[in-house]
Protein backbone atom coordinates (compact mmCIF):
# COMPACT_ATOMS: atom_id res chain seq x y z
CA UNK A 1 0.00 0.00 0.00
CA UNK A 2 1.22 3.26 -0.99
CA UNK A 3 1.21 6.18 1.63
CA UNK A 4 -1.37 8.58 1.87
CA UNK A 5 -0.34 12.11 1.47
CA UNK A 6 -1.31 14.23 4.78
CA UNK A 7 -3.91 16.96 4.34
CA UNK A 8 -1.88 20.59 4.21
CA UNK A 9 -2.52 21.70 7.22
CA UNK A 10 -4.98 24.79 7.95
CA UNK A 11 -4.77 27.38 9.96
CA UNK A 12 -7.12 29.16 11.48
CA UNK A 13 -7.17 33.06 11.47
CA UNK A 14 -6.32 34.42 14.75
CA UNK A 15 -8.66 36.01 16.98
CA UNK A 16 -8.32 38.82 18.21
CA UNK A 17 -10.09 40.78 21.03
CA UNK A 18 -10.17 44.00 19.80
CA UNK A 19 -9.96 44.93 15.87
CA UNK A 20 -10.60 48.87 13.90
CA UNK A 21 -11.42 49.33 10.95
CA UNK A 22 -11.89 52.45 9.37
CA UNK A 23 -13.76 54.08 6.55
CA UNK A 24 -12.15 57.39 6.34
CA UNK A 25 -8.61 58.17 7.44
CA UNK A 26 -8.38 58.24 11.21
CA UNK A 27 -5.88 58.64 13.83
CA UNK A 28 -5.05 55.59 16.22
CA UNK A 29 -3.00 55.92 19.70
CA UNK A 30 -2.44 52.18 21.12
CA UNK A 31 -0.77 52.00 24.31
CA UNK A 32 0.52 48.80 26.40
CA UNK A 33 -0.65 48.36 30.32
CA UNK A 34 2.77 49.57 31.22
CA UNK A 35 2.88 52.93 29.20
CA UNK A 36 4.78 51.63 25.73
CA UNK A 37 3.37 53.36 22.56
CA UNK A 38 2.22 50.48 20.60
CA UNK A 39 1.15 52.00 17.79
CA UNK A 40 0.18 56.10 16.78
CA UNK A 41 -0.53 58.13 13.46
CA UNK A 42 -2.56 58.12 11.05
CA UNK A 43 -5.18 55.44 9.64
CA UNK A 44 -5.76 55.80 5.54
CA UNK A 45 -9.11 54.86 4.73
CA UNK A 46 -9.64 50.99 4.61
CA UNK A 47 -7.24 50.57 7.45
CA UNK A 48 -7.94 47.21 10.06
CA UNK A 49 -5.72 46.67 12.85
CA UNK A 50 -5.94 43.61 15.35
CA UNK A 51 -5.28 43.08 19.09
CA UNK A 52 -5.27 41.29 21.94
CA UNK A 53 -6.39 43.02 24.60
CA UNK A 54 -3.62 42.07 26.28
CA UNK A 55 -1.37 44.22 24.55
CA UNK A 56 -3.70 47.27 25.35
CA UNK A 57 -3.90 49.23 28.08
CA UNK A 58 -5.11 52.35 26.33
CA UNK A 59 -7.09 53.41 22.68
CA UNK A 60 -7.63 56.25 20.99
CA UNK A 61 -9.18 56.81 17.91
CA UNK A 62 -9.42 60.37 16.25
CA UNK A 63 -12.21 60.70 13.62
CA UNK A 64 -14.13 58.25 15.39
CA UNK A 65 -17.57 58.44 13.57
CA UNK A 66 -15.36 56.88 10.64
CA UNK A 67 -14.47 54.28 12.67
CA UNK A 68 -15.64 50.78 13.63
CA UNK A 69 -14.55 48.80 16.55
CA UNK A 70 -15.04 45.02 16.95
CA UNK A 71 -14.49 44.01 20.74
CA UNK A 72 -14.58 40.00 21.40
CA UNK A 73 -16.34 40.12 17.93
CA UNK A 74 -19.35 42.45 18.90
CA UNK A 75 -19.45 45.81 17.16
CA UNK A 76 -19.21 48.85 20.14
CA UNK A 77 -21.08 51.57 19.32
CA UNK A 78 -18.17 54.68 19.64
CA UNK A 79 -20.52 57.51 20.36
CA UNK A 80 -21.21 57.01 24.03
CA UNK A 81 -17.11 56.91 24.60
CA UNK A 82 -15.85 59.90 22.00
CA UNK A 83 -15.72 63.68 22.89
CA UNK A 84 -15.10 66.03 19.69
CA UNK A 85 -14.85 62.83 17.24
CA UNK A 86 -12.46 61.51 19.47
CA UNK A 87 -13.19 57.78 21.66
CA UNK A 88 -11.09 57.26 24.21
CA UNK A 89 -10.77 53.41 26.16
CA UNK A 90 -8.76 51.88 28.71
CA UNK A 91 -8.76 48.08 28.84
CA UNK A 92 -9.13 46.62 32.14
CA UNK A 93 -7.44 43.56 33.65
CA UNK A 94 -10.56 41.45 32.71
CA UNK A 95 -10.05 42.62 28.94
CA UNK A 96 -13.37 44.53 28.91
CA UNK A 97 -13.56 48.26 27.08
CA UNK A 98 -14.15 50.85 29.82
CA UNK A 99 -14.32 54.76 28.66
CA UNK A 100 -10.95 56.45 29.43
CA UNK A 101 -10.48 60.34 29.82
Amino acid sequence: MAPRAAAPATQAAPISDIVLRTSAESWLEVVTPDGVAVEKGLLPAGSERRYSAAQVGRLTIGNASAAQLEHRGRTVDLAPFARANVARFAVSSDGSLVAAD
